[in-house]
């Protein structure tokens, strides 16, 4: 049965639903990558995102899915390079918040599990992804990233086809980012890395 996931950064400022979420509904994943591990840690959160392989428990979903109910002054935007993901956080206490693809027209977001109060509604992690980046070793099994690519791609297919990519709270009708994104110095990501 499918619900609503309610989302919040570490303050409360920024509150968001996702609408008609499950687990059959999006893609659950740990991240192991050194790029959501930089995030966290730029953003001096890799305590209250990361676990204790330095994995970011993500839950992908449809953009059209969200919607922002307050706080939506208090977001900010950042990437590691000039064309990195889209890595969304608030202003107002560092909450790193998700990841979307620099165009709405790549229908996706990342959300962290870590601020969704239902947690327990996003059904168990499908895939592993980079365990081989992670701090540490990864049991097994890593699951399927074939099947969790492929799971993306439809969505995203879908979205095109149907013209719901257009709803994105992240993006406006012009199709730029409603916050402009912050690029980090070489200084800052080389620091992020090394933590």
């Amino acid at each position: 049965m499918s619900q609503s996931l309610n989302v919040s950064c570490q303050c409360g400022e920024f509150q968001a639903v996702i609408h008609d979420a499950d687990a059959p509904s999006g893609n659950h994943a740990m991240c192991y990558c050194k790029d959501c591990r930089a995030f966290a840690h730029h953003l001096e959160q890799g305590a209250q995102v990361l676990d204790n392989m330095g994995g970011t428990d993500l839950f992908q979903t449809q953009p059209s899915q969200v919607e922002i109910t307050s706080g939506a002054d208090k977001l900010g935007l950042l990437q590691l390079a000039p064309k990195g993901l889209y890595r969304w956080h608030t202003t107002c206490c560092n909450t790193p918040i998700c990841n979307t693809m620099g165009t709405p027209k790549m229908s996706f977001v990342g959300f962290m599990a870590a601020n969704i109060a239902q947690r327990d509604a996003l059904g168990p992690v499908t895939v592993k992804y980079k365990p081989d980046h992670a701090t540490g070793p990864v049991p097994k099994p890593h699951g399927s990233l074939l099947r969790f690519a492929a799971y993306t791609i439809r969505n995203m297919l879908k979205a095109r086809i149907t013209g719901s990519w257009k709803k994105n709270p992240f993006f406006g009708e012009d199709g730029r980012s409603v916050v402009k994104p912050y690029v980090v110095s070489d200084a800052e990501r080389e620091a992020a890395y090394g933590r």
